[in-house]
């Protein structure tokens, strides 16, 4: 949370419609050491071509990784001067198979080991109130036996196959430790629902693993996040940004 808040601190502000947005400065993606913001900070960006190449400029010159510009061409086969926001033929992944496979794609051309083995995974229980649970996690196996995630006395058997294999699972039906998460956000939905939007988010979550910094805390959120507290998680971490930054409203409000 302290780095996240150092690229948060040194942001330029841009206030819409009495919430709150922003894009990270040199001295913020410096401090961070690139994007230590992670996955929280999607929301609060805007996507204009012209910040999108402010903001993969500044990635290229901390040597973050994963550029912006890698995944344009890795994932959508273009290159990022050449992307039109506005355009209409935009390339959306629409489930959370299509979204790893562009995950996956990003992973192996890093060379990252095992790179099949990571996973965008989500708790989709709050959709209709526009908000995700997500989680970056590595995954030791790719066929897996667990407890439903909504009911407990449903057991699955899981592979890529399934929709339901992309949910964050922290033990199998043994006990056995599953999923290791590497980074986590509350999001609300229509802040992925643009091609630019989505390749940020991916640039973003593969940059978090990259890192393998655990987030054992996911656990406990998703838990208050399933039993119903899904506004009380996304608020709490609004809140984090807003406060230090002394202002009053973020995603979460009216």
């Amino acid at each position: 949370m302290k780095l996240m808040l150092c690229l948060v601190a040194s942001a330029l502000l841009l206030v819409s419609s009495g919430c709150v947005y922003f894009f990270p400065t040199a001295t913020g993606i410096r401090a961070a050491s690139g994007l230590d913001a992670g996955i929280p900070s999607l929301p609060y960006y805007t996507f204009s071509k012209e910040e999108l190449l402010k903001l993969n400029t500044k990635m290229r010159e901390y040597n973050v990784p994963v550029t912006l510009a890698d995944t344009f061409e890795t994932v959508y086969g273009v290159k990022l001067e050449d992307f039109n926001p506005s355009g209409y033929n935009e390339q959306v992944f629409t489930n959370m198979t299509e979204a790893n496979q562009s995950f996956h794609k990003i992973l192996k051309s890093k060379n990252i080991p095992d790179a099949d083995h990571y996973f965008i995974t989500t708790i989709d229980s709050a959709r209709e109130e526009g908000l995700m649970l997500m989680a970056a996690v590595f995954r030791p196996v790719l066929k897996i036996t667990v407890a439903d995630k909504y009911d407990s006395s449903i057991i699955r058997i899981l592979t890529p196959d399934n929709p339901k294999f992309f949910r964050p699972y922290q033990t199998d039906l043994l006990g056995n430790k599953l999923d290791a998460v590497y980074g986590w956000a509350a999001l609300p939905v229509d802040s992925y629902n643009r091609q630019s939007r989505q390749a940020v988010l991916l640039t973003l979550t593969a940059n978090e693993v990259l890192r393998k910094e655990p987030k054992p805390e996911y656990w406990e959120k998703e838990k208050k996040w399933i039993a119903g507290e899904h506004m009380a998680v996304a608020a709490e971490q609004d809140e984090a940004y807003c406060e230090f930054l002394g202002v009053k409203k973020g995603f979460t409000c009216d």
